[in-house]
């Protein structure tokens, strides 16, 4: 009699680990997609090698160079492969044709700006926006998405670096801002 009422009792029970097993695995990708990886733990797939090979081999400013450049921006999943693609496009790009329509040049820099907002380290947000252009729309999410990064950081010079890639971006209050963190944070 005591056997069946103990299990009667835990019959929700794996009713209530696979709920809670379900939440935790929900939360788990909003959590790993707030930090990006590493710069360490991040990788130059071979994929991207061969498009980068390819890109260097192709006619140069080519519409087939421009359209592998496209494709490096597309497969890129982590900061460092990012880098390389902003890398690989310089030059590859002719002036602007006055034309309506987005160039190729401003497709790769809109996925290239989202996927480093998500990807990318602090460091390697601060170098994009130093090295590369970033779309003027973008410009403020990509600065508040280096304050979410340095939200952490107790050291002044990465405020200071932060207002830097702001102040090369355009965006005046955000700079501002990181400016008076600097200053705080040094003891001024």
């Amino acid at each position: 009699m005591y056997a069946p009422n103990m299990w009667e009792r835990f019959r929700g029970a794996p009713v209530v680990v696979m709920a809670a097993w379900s939440l935790a695995s929900c939360d788990t990708p909003a959590r790993s997609a707030a930090v990006p990886a590493p710069e360490a733990e991040q990788v130059v797939s071979a994929a991207l090698k061969k498009l980068y090979m390819t890109a260097s081999a192709a006619p140069p400013q080519s519409a087939a160079q421009q359209k592998v450049i496209l494709q490096m921006a597309e497969k890129a999943s982590n900061g460092k492969e990012l880098l390389l693609v902003m890398r690989a496009a310089v030059g590859v790009f002719p002036p602007g044709t006055g034309s309506q329509e987005p160039s190729a040049e401003s497709k790769v820099r809109s996925i290239v700006t989202a996927k480093m907002m998500e990807l990318g380290t602090l460091d390697q947000l601060i170098e994009c926006a130093m090295q590369y252009s970033v779309n003027p729309e973008s410009a403020r999410p990509f600065v508040q998405r280096m304050f979410q990064l340095g939200d952490e950081k107790s050291d002044p010079r990465v405020w200071y670096r932060i207002r830097v890639a702001a102040s090369r971006l355009k965006v005046g209050d955000l700079e501002r801002q990181a400016q008076t963190r600097g200053d705080q944070l040094a003891g001024r």
